[in-house]
């Protein structure tokens, strides 16, 4: 059966807010990172299982504890969250979305890594508002940079 124009419409407006959310997820990883910008990103209930090295329940306890892991874990991040896949599900209220890391990334102790892989995740909307309701991180590299980064030459050509 065809969708009718309102359907499409709302398919597309889902999608949009899909993506809006995996950037917001994004800006809040790398602002500090942020429980102010992280504990609206996810549903009450939600879980967060992090590689083998965290698996955080509820949103409070996300914000919490992505936002203390500076102190011991990442220090500061730049996220890319790129390539999203969504399969929205037919009421539209629901998604199972994959998206692919690559990420820089400094440590609480001053070394520099690389870190690439993928989140998978379910979010759930409702009135317009997506959140996650689950998202794991499946790292496939986390290396160290021995050389560190370095500050931005005063020109292109000095580099």
């Amino acid at each position: 059966m065809a969708m009718t124009l309102e359907q499409r419409i709302e398919r597309l407006e889902a999608l949009r807010a899909i993506d809006d959310l995996i950037t917001d997820l994004s800006r809040a990883f790398d602002a500090g990172p942020s429980r102010d910008a992280l504990r609206p990103l996810f549903t009450d209930d939600a879980s967060f299982l992090i590689d083998r090295y965290g698996d955080l329940r509820g949103a409070d306890a996300i914000a919490e504890g992505v936002a203390g892991n500076a102190e011991s874990g990442f220090r500061w991040t730049l996220h890319y969250l790129v390539s999203p896949k969504v399969v929205l599900a037919e009421d539209g209220r629901s998604a199972d979305v994959s998206f692919m890391l690559w990420e820089v990334a400094t440590a609480a102790s001053g070394r520099a890594y690389w870190i690439g892989g993928r989140y998978l995740s379910r979010m759930v909307g409702d009135q317009g508002r997506w959140r996650f309701a689950t998202l794991e991180l499946q790292a496939d590299l986390i290396s160290h940079y021995p050389e560190g980064w370095n500050d931005k030459p005063p020109s292109l050509d000095s580099a």
